[in-house]
């Protein structure tokens, strides 16, 4: 075969897909609330939504017309993303000028790592855009490999479809402006390509009165206008970066760019631009840390680059450098492993501390059809609500019929995409509907007479009668009821809600 390490990473990308769809078909992991989310939205199909392009909706649609509303359908283009971002490294790291050898590991270390393992398993917009963000760094990195101008016209078409995941992808224009040597009229011609990617969503916002571009102006300024250093989660991003590569490709990355740094005069233009980019991003990402919040996920696109740089400095230029890569890959695989298993050990009676279950808001989920049949619910006549959008999304999708919740803001919280859909005063007046909050250990035993007695008197404001059904265990570990949902009975809706919220 005339590339048998591309061959052998597709085998191994293979192995691990089917790895996953077993993980995902039995290890009783369900979805995330952003997944049952973004189920809800694809339930809904339009050009734009509250907090996200598109793309993620569009994404679920499809996956869920082969596989009908499965965690399987939901989490399908999860696996596709996984299979293929290992391969755009692998190509990223042949137009660096790495041999396919040292490009093969590059392409397992994205595959095997924490991120890569994620990225096949959780439908999120985080996989899609890194998988165009290594797409566009191809073009760049061949670009320099030639010492030619890139093509700005599949770079911004590459960049159009990113921005249906994720608009921060926007970002990769500054590289092509720092190269000023390759200005030409394509790059204007690409720029502009790119923002066609951008045209659905303002189209939705412009319907919408811009409620995604209020959102991500609020959620970037943070709670008020001040940098104080109080608000800064430096130490929580950079192990929230440990967390995404392993612990050993941490510290073989942060190797790799101190010998950059040094040898930099003499390093090619594509190991420069794979250095600079992920470089940058990082540090960029981790000043802002030290000021305000920022998402451990925030930086995620850094990494396709990032793993070539490893490959370039540890697995070329150190002799030793390959078994380290080995064991950081052996280590992020026994750990991901340990972390699915540890849900499973703890439904089949292990004493596992409910606490190291990193799939908290994940567990459970299954046992909500047959409580809510238990309380009554019959979904050809009553509706289901919550306080919070997560949960609205949870009970859309485990819910027997799969009806679309309702989100009744009782807390005042920030506007959602519930919020722009049809509410329970336009189609529940005068019906009965299920009210299910969930609370994890520890805050589960803290007070469930106050948090009862608490909606009891709430949620009497928008019904005739309210009755309190129980709280219904949903995990149970060593014999306790580790989470669990209070629900809620309310007879005869009166079509009262909440004031609108002005946040976003």
């Amino acid at each position: 075969m005339r590339d048998r390490e591309l061959f052998y990473l597709m085998f191994a990308l293979l192995v691990k897909t089917f790895f996953v769809i077993f993980i995902i078909l039995f290890a009783q992991i369900g979805l995330s609330p952003d997944e049952a989310q973004y189920f809800t939205w694809s339930q809904a199909l339009d050009i734009g939504y509250y907090s996200k392009p598109p793309g993620i909706a569009w994404e679920i649609f499809l996956g869920t017309l082969i596989f009908q509303n499965h965690e399987l359908g939901v989490r399908f283009f999860a696996l596709l993303i996984g299979f293929l971002l290992p391969i755009a490294t692998y190509y990223l790291a042949l137009e660096s000028g790495l041999s396919k050898k040292l490009s093969f590991w590059c392409g397992i270390m994205m595959a095997f790592s924490p991120l890569g393992m994620a990225s096949s398993f959780f439908a999120t917009t985080d996989g899609s855009m890194v998988l165009f963000w290594a797409l566009a760094s191809i073009v760049i990195a061949r670009g320099l490999a030639q010492d030619k101008s890139p093509n700005y016209l599949l770079l911004g078409f590459v960049i159009a479809i990113g921005a249906l995941f994720k608009w921060p992808i926007y970002l990769f224009w500054i590289f092509p402006l720092f190269m000023k040597r390759f200005w030409n009229a394509s790059l204007i011609k690409g720029v502009l390509i790119s923002l066609i990617g951008l045209l659905p969503s303002f189209i939705w916002n412009w319907q919408h009165d811009f409620g995604t571009f209020k959102h991500v102006f609020f959620t970037v300024k943070g709670a008020d206008n001040s940098l104080a250093i109080s608000q800064s989660n430096l130490l929580e991003f950079i192990g929230a970066q440990v967390g995404l590569v392993s612990p050993i490709l941490f510290v073989l990355l942060l190797i790799s760019f101190v010998y950059i740094i040094k040898h930099y005069k003499t390093v090619s233009k594509p190991i420069k631009f794979c250095f600079i980019s992920s470089f940058s991003i990082l540090c960029l990402i981790a000043l802002f840390a030290s000021f305000k919040k920022m998402q451990g996920n925030w930086a995620v696109f850094a990494y396709p680059a990032a793993f070539v740089c490893i490959g370039f400095v540890m697995i070329e230029k150190k002799s030793y450098g390959l078994k380290l890569v080995k064991a950081g890959i052996a280590l992020s695989i026994i750990l991901f492993c340990i972390l699915v298993s540890i849900p499973y050990m703890q439904l089949n009676g292990l004493p596992v501390p409910y606490k190291l279950n990193a799939f908290r808001h994940n567990v459970g989920w299954n046992k909500l059809p047959q409580i809510l049949k238990e309380v009554g619910y019959n979904p050809a006549q009553d509706f289901l609500f919550g306080d919070k959008y997560q949960m609205s999304s949870i009970l859309s999708f485990y819910s027997e019929g799969q009806k679309q919740a309702y989100f009744l803001n009782l807390k005042g919280i920030r506007k959602n995409q519930f919020s722009y859909w049809k509410s329970m005063r336009e189609a529940e007046i005068g019906k009965t509907g299920y009210f299910v909050l969930v609370e994890n250990s520890p805050h589960l035993e803290k007070e469930p007479e106050k948090i009862i007695s608490e909606y009891e008197n709430t949620l009497s404001q928008y019904f005739r009668t309210i009755q309190f059904m129980g709280v219904k265990p949903l995990f149970v570990v060593d014999g306790k009821v580790v989470k669990g949902a209070f629900i809620f009975k309310g007879v005869d809706y009166n079509g009262k809600e909440p004031g609108e919220s002005g946040l976003y």
